[in-house]
């Protein structure tokens, strides 16, 4: 009877092992599903530098999904989605998506934690169509507005190999090819935001002749020498404006809020030109200036860009 007990006593034993170990490997994702999901994170980062995913297989009451949630280095807060094949399926699961973020971001921040989202930089939805679906897109592109960015997939072959890049899919996107971009975003202000806008451009101008300015009908970004110095975007019928690094939000509805946003990027332009003329000494390491802190231009010429 003892031997009777101690034999299933082990085989109960074997089973649970067994459970473990299936359970282990349930959780284990083999190696093409890795794979995939570097590479779309890798995708993530050229569209959104430095995205950094925080959890994934999210789950909400009432149906709501989501496959990854990241953020940027200004703590925005983004949703990804790989859209359903059904193109039906893909926009309504989108639309669930932006309800949950505009009723419960709270809830949102909560679970990613206080201190990586802020809840002031309006959150976006990336969605990920692995199909050409036209009519898909098009559905998915008319919520630009509502903060959702459609992305697709496109494969190169070359002699190194097989790459496979995300590329911007929606109408916005589209529209703002090169140069573009800043007219693309001008023509899409409401009309009371007009004179903002073109004043926002022809200021932006003034600071710099080597400032570039890039984007679409929601985003306009301004870099120097590859150093983002600022950023303008659309919510809607509002602006909201940031400028690097910390991208701290700055509204933009008058002139007044124009000029706080010209001031705070004379600033960082300050601080990129002083990074950028650092002196190196031959054969030695990069030397910082010995008096980084003070303005490289004088008051008379901040005062002439305030103008």
């Amino acid at each position: 009877m003892a031997t009777r007990g101690k034999r299933d006593d082990d085989a109960e034993k074997a089973d649970v092992e067994k459970g473990d170990v299936e359970s282990s490997r349930a959780r284990v994702k083999p190696d093409g599903e890795r794979d995939e999901l570097a590479t779309l994170i890798a995708g993530l980062d050229e569209i959104v530098p430095g995205l950094v995913v925080i959890d994934r297989e999210l789950a909400f009451e009432g149906g709501a999904r989501a496959d990854l949630v990241a953020v940027d280095p200004s703590g925005r807060l983004y949703l990804v989605q790989h859209a359903n094949p059904d193109g039906d399926k893909a926009v309504l699961e989108a639309l669930d998506a932006v309800a949950l973020l505009r009723g419960q971001l709270e809830v949102l921040v909560r679970h990613c934690g206080e201190s990586r989202v802020n809840a002031e930089r309006a959150p976006r939805l990336l969605v990920v169509c692995a199909s050409s679906d036209a009519r898909m897109v098009e559905r998915l592109g008319a919520l630009g507005d509502a903060g959702v960015l459609v992305l697709g997939s496109r494969t190169v072959k070359s002699a190194a190999g097989e790459h496979r890049y995300l590329v911007r899919l929606d109408p916005a996107a589209r529209a703002a090819v090169g140069p573009s971009g800043v007219a693309a975003f001008l023509r899409a202000l409401p009309a009371r935001l007009e004179p903002l806008g073109a004043a926002l451009v022809e200021r932006m101008e003034r600071l710099d002749e080597e400032l570039t300015a890039g984007g679409d009908a929601t985003n306009l970004v301004w870099r120097l020498s590859g150093e983002v110095l600022a950023k303008v975007e659309r919510i809607g019928d509002l602006l909201q404006a940031s400028v690097a690094p910390r991208h701290e939000p700055l509204p933009l509805a008058e002139l007044a809020d124009l000029e706080r946003l010209v001031e705070k990027a004379l600033g960082r332009l300050v601080r990129v030109l002083g990074l950028t003329r650092v002196e190196r000494p031959e054969g030695g390491p990069e030397r910082a200036p010995s008096r980084a802190d003070e303005p490289l231009l004088t008051p008379e010429e901040i005062q002439a860009f305030r103008e």
